[in-house]
């Protein structure tokens, strides 16, 4: 999830009611977002899963914005390989050239 700095403001004045630690965050956000008027945009570059949940050639077509799951994963591994830019990555991850002149 992306907020403004003015939804988060108006989130915090808002009043939403929390029921509890546990609910499902992201819909509880939600109806609090459109009790709210807050305009909410869905992407599909936010995935619920872990990457391996996904088909690779699905993945390899988009630019995940993020991944929901965590668990037997190595998260800086996932950052590394889907979510940084490719210009940004590692220099041991990045493809051998040579300038010429």
């Amino acid at each position: 999830m992306v907020f403004s700095r003015d939804a988060v403001l108006n989130i915090l004045a808002g009043g939403c009611d929390w029921h509890s630690s546990d609910a499902p965050d992201d819909m509880v956000l939600g109806m609090c977002l459109t009790t709210l008027g807050l305009p909410v945009t869905h992407s599909p570059l936010f995935h619920q899963g872990r990457p391996d949940d996904y088909v690779k050639e699905l993945l390899a077509r988009q630019s995940p914005i993020s991944f929901h799951k965590h668990w037997n994963i190595n998260p800086v591994a996932v950052y590394q390989l889907w979510l940084i830019e490719p210009n940004l990555r590692r220099p041991h991850s990045l493809p051998k050239t040579t300038e010429e002149l």
